[in-house]
């Protein structure tokens, strides 16, 4: 009887490791303290605003305004707001992008397009400042 209930209890166990995490949408508030003032680097995908996918880096001005250096190197320019829980760039070098959303789940930060549901980038590491010294 041991033995079943501790096969019972293991299988348990090893079942809830395996389940797959669900995604937490960040809120406007949360979207805010991860990228105002800071450096974000991303691993983008084809659907990304530049349309590559790679490496890039944006940097998220507290005034608003953002510099992308694209997986190409070329820097897009443009400004940003949260609106609701979602972050819209309008981008001058890739106008009418719409909005992401960022869903986590554990670590990991992914960049969402709230039109189409495609994975934009995930995020891989933030910096303070602009740690990249991107410029127009």
């Amino acid at each position: 009887m041991h033995f079943l209930a501790r096969t019972i209890i293991t299988g348990t166990a090893v079942a809830g490791l395996t389940a797959p995490a669900v995604a937490a949408e960040l809120t406007g508030p949360e979207i805010k303290a991860l990228l105002s003032g800071k450096t974000v680097y991303l691993e983008a995908t084809a659907a990304s605003s530049s349309g590559q996918a790679g490496q890039g880096v944006i940097y998220w001005a507290e005034d608003g305004t953002a510099l992308y250096k694209t997986p190409s190197g070329a820097v897009m320019h443009g400004k940003w707001e949260i609106k609701a829980n979602s972050n819209c760039v309008e981008w001058k070098e890739r106008p009418n992008m719409g909005c992401v959303r960022y869903d986590k789940t554990g670590d990991v930060i992914t960049a969402v397009d709230v039109a189409s549901g495609q994975v934009r980038a995930k995020i891989t590491n933030t910096a303070p400042g602009n740690a990249e010294k991107l410029a127009p």
